[in-house]
């Protein structure tokens, strides 16, 4: 890793980390798309301990994902193996928002 790599890397990171901390304390439900906008009616059809935790856990492997492409050395390798992982991450986060997290 670069000197340059972690100048960006690191602020970057650490912020994500605090966020996710601010969120999972519960003072960050404002932050949470679509569930800050939603009424109050539809804001109770939701789990928010249980969304809080999904949306942190997102938050959290992003930093994650990128010590992991700052570890390997070839940026095109890091592109093709890296973006999908995303991908199925976020489509997994989105996912669980949507069903684990409402209430029965």
């Amino acid at each position: 890793m670069d000197t340059i790599e972690i100048i960006i890397f690191v602020p970057i990171a650490l912020m994500l980390v605090a966020l996710a901390i601010v969120i999972l304390k519960g003072r960050g439900d404002v932050l949470i798309a679509g569930y800050n906008t939603a009424s109050k009616e539809k804001q109770e059809k939701y789990n928010i301990k249980r969304l809080r935790i999904v949306v942190a856990a997102m938050i959290l492997f992003v930093p994650a994902l990128g010590l992991v492409a700052a570890c390997l050395d070839d940026m095109t390798g890091i592109t093709i193996d890296i973006l999908p992982v995303l991908l199925i991450v976020v489509v997994a986060g989105i996912i669980l928002a949507n069903t684990w997290c409402k209430k029965k």
